[in-house]
């Protein structure tokens, strides 16, 4: 988790500023530990532009809609 850890934080600011991404955070993806990559919707120049791993981290795509503060 550590290692995890480190890559995101590593490449968060980066990915926070790509269109359409609203959030990154860390999860399980097939068994692993991932990064997971939250975007507003499902549009295919969005989703062409994420990588699908960093440093070896598996990353997983969640399509979540825009995040909104309450």
């Amino acid at each position: 988790m550590v290692k995890v850890k480190t890559v995101k934080r590593r490449h968060e600011a980066r990915l926070m500023s790509m269109p359409g991404v609203v959030g990154v955070g860390i999860g399980r993806k097939e068994g692993r530990d991932c990064i997971c990559i939250y975007v507003k919707d499902d549009d295919p120049r969005i989703l062409a532009a994420l990588p699908r791993a960093l440093e070896e981290i598996p990353v997983e795509v969640i399509v979540s809609g825009p995040f909104t503060t309450r």
